[in-house]
């Protein structure tokens, strides 16, 4: 399961300290890279995870040492001299981790409550956290919410020029970094919405492929014409669930950028055709349309005749997903997200 913001806010709303350990730099192999993040809970449960092992049984270890003492710390793993400590860490390359206690209260609540209304929204923020203490030691932090309006949740304060920085979008990324402003130090977190998988037909393929982009850290949006397929009880992890009376106007409310994968699962050929027609109008980093390559070849005449040029269908993916011989809904979804995140890999 990869940690949400929302898993983050959960845990906060139950009133107990906990902490949250995130990979902010890596060197060489890895078993996760930076950007990743793990809660550790007082009882050692975890949720997330920055690679397993015996670096993550180290990590646990300091983090139920900083709740205790409620304080942060940021240290360093090198997984080849691990090896040579008997460890079972063979990748070879090393970690550095930031583990922070995070204590529930008002305030902090509603940083990270504002968070999660940015990411349903589908938009992007800064999370700033100010250093109290020196970064080479524990230390503590106090956060602010910095939204792409400029708004700020929190009481941190942020001097002048350094709002001014983040505003204008000098810091760019997906994790933390350290930064120095003067004598002050900073951790600057970029909070990019994930990758969103815009999910056309809510049958049974694109019921399993939500819950399974889910599962995978995208965030997924819905659409379909039936209300009773496309509604948030039968897509309760949904970022949106929206339901049109045609096809033809479905982008009409939405945004797609190079971080959207679109995938065409209708109920019918004619819908297939529309969405995809309306797709190619925009610019998504993944197209796929599911049918055979006999539908394929009509629906692409078909807009071929409208006009659509053929590099623009050769462009699609169709028949969707990887070759793996998936025959059931389930099995097809895995297909669909294989391909996914093979796409985005190479990108």
């Amino acid at each position: 399961m990869e940690l949400s913001n929302r898993h983050i806010l959960d845990c906060l709303e139950k009133g107990d300290p906990f902490a949250l350990a995130a990979i902010i730099s890596h060197k060489g192999s890895t078993p996760r890279t930076s950007g990743s993040r793990m809660i550790v809970l007082p009882d050692r449960t975890i949720l997330g995870t920055i690679g397993g092992g015996l670096i993550e049984a180290k990590v646990m270890d300091t983090c139920l040492e900083l709740i205790s003492k409620k304080t942060c710390q940021i240290r360093s793993f090198i997984l080849n001299q691990e090896l040579k400590s008997g460890l079972d860490m063979v990748c070879g390359g090393s970690l550095t981790v930031l583990m922070e206690t995070l204590v529930p209260e008002p305030e902090l609540i509603a940083v990270y409550q504002a968070l999660v209304e940015l990411e349903q929204a589908g938009k992007k923020g800064v999370l700033v956290s100010k250093i109290f203490g020196t970064s080479q030691g524990d230390f503590t932090m106090q956060k602010c919410l910095v939204a792409s309006d400029a708004t700020l949740t929190g009481s941190c304060v942020i001097p002048k020029p350094l709002l001014d920085e983040i505003c204008d979008n000098r810091f760019s990324g997906s994790f933390p970094i350290i930064h120095s402003h003067g004598l002050e130090e900073f951790i600057i977190q970029p909070m990019v919405p994930a990758d969103t998988i815009f999910i056309f037909g809510a049958g049974h393929v694109g019921f399993q492929l939500a819950k399974m982009a889910h599962l995978t850290g995208f965030s997924t949006v819905v659409i379909d014409d039936r209300e009773e397929f496309a509604n948030l009880q039968r897509f309760p992890h949904a970022r949106s669930v929206q339901v049109v009376t045609d096809f033809a106007t479905a982008f009409d409310s939405l945004t797609i950028d190079d971080h959207s994968y679109i995938v065409i699962l209708t109920r019918g050929h004619l819908h297939d055709q529309t969405v995809l027609e309306g797709a190619l109008r925009t610019h998504p980093a993944y197209t796929g349309m599911i049918g055979s390559r006999t539908k394929r070849d009509k629906i692409y005449a078909n807009l071929q005749k409208k006009g659509v040029s053929p590099d623009a269908l050769n462009a699609v993916y169709s028949p969707v997903g990887l070759p793996i011989g998936a025959q059931t809904p389930a099995e097809i979804s895995v297909s669909i997200l294989a391909q996914i995140i093979q796409i985005r890999a190479t990108a």
